[in-house]
């Protein structure tokens, strides 16, 4: 053997030599199952303990292995303990990735492609879908085609109001809110519409061709998309609990419309199983291959976003960057119900964590159990899991252009377009300064221009987008994008409005007093009934703004008297206002009072009725 290929085989079995050396040290480097269900019991048997949820449910996943699957508390608040074996749980906006793993085995069967158009299977199905002419599987799983979303309507209360899945889209689906391959907005009904994709060309429910492609092979038996659950399975379902006045109270079952988004119930097992099988390359535990290794990989790499710069989503999953890796993950929320989902590649790790007590309390902050479903995961990884340094975000150079017209309020652009939950945009908003051609404040934070319409502000990018005439429309973060307000809809225009409001009342209600005691009678009494009426009013709708804008949270959880409002501030509005509008009725104390005051208020009305229209308050 010449000298060459002596040495040719001497580095490779030294290069060999090092690989089990680093795969030894990463083996070393990672914690014993005991440690993880040491964490599990400090962070979650605590908060459990505390109160923060009923129950809590954890499963976790490392190199293949199922090294953790507990349950902590009460399914049903109080006697039935938590069995991760056979518990059923809700998973919220977490169904996505059993949708995602669906489509994937479908497409391994023959049965649809991710790229192929699906307008003709949405034909032969009687779906009307109003948007881009042309939109593939992949494209509604990465959230990328500009489809809106509406939040009234997606669940009903009864069984009896529970529409099939392309009945109800027929009837609910929302138009684009975005073009098409603009930005990564997420959509229920989008992934609603996967789900009648793959019932028409599969030929059967979701449910079933769930069952039959991934559940089944991977034994997740106590799995399912169906809303109607039978009696035997709704009996082993958690107690979902929402944060109400006086602490965690239960809610009852309700039936999601959009199911193929929403609506899967499982068990930590079952998830367990998933997890196992993403995580060796889409391989069931007795080696049946649901997918292919290049399909695994759409499931834990970026295939959208909303800027190369930014992290994007995989075909299920957002892209979360943690110190100096990456790991994948999506959080959702039922009635009643928080869950989560973490994959990370590098760790051979994956962590499933789930409550029967809801994410948010009110509509703004997150609860206890929401923070702790929502966090779990990421600490785990932080406190036992060797850290990687972070890789320096270098600055770019300023870009060549001198627009300076961002300034403005920007809301969510993921809720409802079309109902009086509109509103709720009051509670997300955010706001953006110019303070030159190269510079803006985001909320408090400051970006400098590094692209065409493109900033950073440390390790952070925001983005604008334009509509066809150069007007700034969007705004978009890593994985959202907020909408422009209308001048209309501005902060500043809002307040200003009330503000004349108020002060039109206060005004008139002060000198209608005056009129009473003094008997005032002529022009100067229909002048006051003008201003009290009217301005009375309008005051009435600028309290119920205000608690829109401000304090929907707090009112949803504590009511009136949790508002951070002065119960004596609320006295004028709500007695002086009717009482001036009885007098206008009946003609008390004051010539010609009747005829004016109502013309006060017909005037006061009319004002407020552009507020009323911008929030959909008279749709």
């Amino acid at each position: 053997m010449t000298g060459w290929g002596r040495g040719r085989k001497r580095a490779a079995a030294a290069l060999a030599g090092a690989m089990m050396a680093l795969t030894a040290a990463t083996a070393s480097a990672q914690p014993a199952p005991a440690a993880i269900a040491t964490h599990a019991d400090r962070v979650i048997g605590a908060a459990v303990q505390q109160g923060d949820a009923p129950g809590v449910v954890v499963a976790v996943v490392q190199n293949g292995e199922m090294v953790l699957l507990r349950g902590y508390g009460f399914a049903d608040g109080q006697s039935r303990v938590i069995d991760p074996n056979t518990t059923l749980m809700r998973l919220g906006g977490v169904s996505h990735l059993a949708t995602a793993a669906t489509a994937l085995a479908a497409a391994e069967a023959g049965t649809v492609r991710l790229q192929q158009d699906v307008h003709p299977l949405w034909e032969r199905a009687g779906l009307a879908v109003r948007g881009p002419s042309t939109v593939t599987l992949q494209d509604l799983l990465t959230h990328y085609t500009g489809f809106g979303d509406r939040i009234l309507g997606q669940f009903a209360p009864a069984e009896a109001g529970w529409q099939p899945l392309v009945e109800y889209l027929n009837r609910a689906m929302p138009v684009p809110a975005l073009r098409p391959q603009t930005a990564t907005l997420p959509s229920a009904h989008a992934l609603s519409l996967v789900g009648a994709t793959l019932e028409v060309a599969g030929g059967v429910p979701l449910p079933t061709l769930a069952q039959r492609l991934v559940f089944g092979p991977l034994a997740m038996d106590q799995t399912t998309f169906e809303p109607r659950l039978p009696a035997p399975v709704q009996s082993r379902l958690a107690t979902g609990h929402r944060w109400a006045r006086d602490g965690l109270e239960a809610v009852p079952y309700d039936y999601p419309q959009t199911y193929p988004a929403v609506g899967v119930v499982t068990t930590g097992v079952d998830m367990g199983r998933l997890m196992q099988a993403i995580l060796r390359g889409g391989v069931a535990p007795l080696g049946q291959r649901l997918w292919t290794e290049e399909s695994n990989r759409a499931l834990l790499t970026r295939r959208a976003t909303n800027d190369s710069s930014m992290p994007g989503r995989s075909l299920a999953l957002v892209e979360t960057p943690l110190g100096g890796r990456i790991v994948w993950k999506i959080d959702g929320l039922a009635n009643g119900f928080s869950a989560s989902l973490t994959l990370a590649p590098d760790l051979g790790l994956g962590i499933f964590v789930a409550a029967n007590a809801g994410t948010f309390r009110g509509l703004g902050d997150l609860s206890p159990a929401g923070a702790l479903v929502r966090g779990f995961s990421l600490g785990l990884i932080e406190a036992l899991y060797p850290p990687v340094p972070a890789a320096p975000v270098p600055t770019r150079n300023i870009a060549p252009d001198d627009r300076a017209d961002y300034g403005g309020t920007y809301r969510s652009a993921t809720i409802d377009r079309d109902t009086p939950l509109k509103f709720l945009r009051l509670v997300n908003s955010v706001h953006v300064a110019d303070q030159s051609d190269v510079r803006i404040v985001v909320g408090n934070e400051v970006f400098q221009k590094v692209g065409l319409d493109l900033f950073q502000g440390g390790a952070n990018f925001v983005k604008f987008l334009r509509d066809d005439d150069g007007n700034v429309t969007h705004l978009l973060r890593a994985n959202e994008v907020l909408e422009r307000a209308p001048l209309f809809e501005s902060d500043g225009m809002q307040r200003a409005f009330m503000a004349v409001t108020l002060a039109l009342f206060g005004l008139g209600a002060a000198i209608s007093l005056l009129a009473l005691v003094l008997r005032w009678r002529g022009a100067r009494a229909n002048i006051i009934g003008l201003l009290s009426a009217g301005g009375g009013l309008l005051l009435i709708a600028w309290f119920g703004w205000q608690v829109a804008n401000f304090s929907v949270g707090v009112a949803f959880v504590h009511g009136v008297e949790g508002l951070p409002f002065p119960k004596i501030a609320w006295l004028p509005p709500l007695i002086l206002a009717p009482a001036a509008f009885l007098y206008a009725l009946f003609g008390i104390g004051l010539k010609n009072f009747n005829r004016y005051s109502l013309i006060g208020i017909a005037i006061g009305w009319a004002a407020f009725y552009p507020v009323l229209t911008t929030w959909n308050f008279l749709g």
